[in-house]
């Protein structure tokens, strides 16, 4: 009697040990889920590290590229608690009650891989380039333009350089034979494995995911903040967060270490500068 007693305690504490294990929810007690523009990703992931670390209790998960179009529509749906964009609402976007707010800003270059020694190019030459006119590296090499969809930032701000770059960006949408990448982080992937190519990216992206790719210099001026800040580097990526109506306490907690010095040194240390 004793036996069966003493079996059929230990078989209780089996099955209670087996749904304590099976149920007890993770030790975080909220999350925090953030998407968006492939570009602001990398940077975003160090500063949810830091974060977790100063908060063991909150877990930030970034997810992978949505794009900017992505987290506005995600946001006011709930799927995602921050929403991150290289553009500012719309304002049928802002008639959902969320509301952009610029956290940071970073050089758009274009960019060769490092095993590429090329590392200065003209917006004269990306005419030529995109117009099939030029066809060659200085070595003689294959040139291997990556090209976006006409809708995204960089292609955008390529078009702004000049009537010329805009007309020979459109030709280049129609030529046969050119590489197409449809993420910021796929545009980089080809970058490193495409010999000879070049892509339009962000410092940002290139620091914090530490890829093998270098900016070049355009018409002579080297990507940088400080250039950006100066006024002598022409091509600026804003980013902004995407935020609900409501937003909840552990959420501005997040944000204000963003906004905090630490938060601002990730920030900077990866090739963002902050808004004035």
């Amino acid at each position: 009697m004793f036996f069966t007693s003493n079996k059929r305690l230990t078989l209780s504490l089996f099955w209670l040990t087996l749904f304590l294990f099976c149920f007890t929810p993770p030790a975080w007690s909220v999350d925090i889920k953030i998407g968006g523009t492939g570009n602001a990703l990398g940077t975003m992931q160090i500063l949810a590290a830091a974060y977790h670390e100063m908060n063991p209790d909150i877990k930030v998960t970034v997810l992978p590229s949505i794009g900017s179009s992505g987290a506005i529509r995600a946001v006011p749906r709930g799927g995602i608690d921050i929403g991150l964009s290289s553009r500012p609402l719309k304002e049928t976007e802002s008639a959902t009650g969320t509301s952009a707010v610029e956290y940071a800003r970073t050089p758009t270059v274009i960019a060769v891989s490092n095993k590429t020694d090329n590392d200065s190019i003209t917006t004269d030459q990306l005419v030529d380039i995109y117009t099939g006119k030029i066809t060659q590296w200085p070595n003689g090499e294959l040139i291997r333009p990556i090209i976006r969809q006409p809708g995204d930032d960089n292609t955008k701000q390529l078009k702004q350089l000049s009537p010329a770059l805009k007309k020979a960006i459109e030709i280049a949408d129609t030529r046969a034979g050119l590489l197409f990448a449809s993420t910021d982080q796929e545009a980089v992937d080809k970058i490193i494995n495409t010999p000879n190519s070049f892509g339009v990216t962000s410092l940002a992206l290139i620091l914090s995911e530490k890829r093998p790719i270098h900016a070049m210099k355009l018409d002579g001026v080297e990507p940088t903040p400080e250039t950006c800040v100066s006024g002598s580097y022409p091509l600026i990526k804003h980013f902004y967060f995407i935020l609900p109506k409501t937003i909840p306490d552990h959420v501005t907690d997040f944000l204000s270490f963003v906004k905090s010095p630490a938060g601002k040194l990730l920030l900077e240390k990866n090739g963002n500068y902050i808004p004035q």
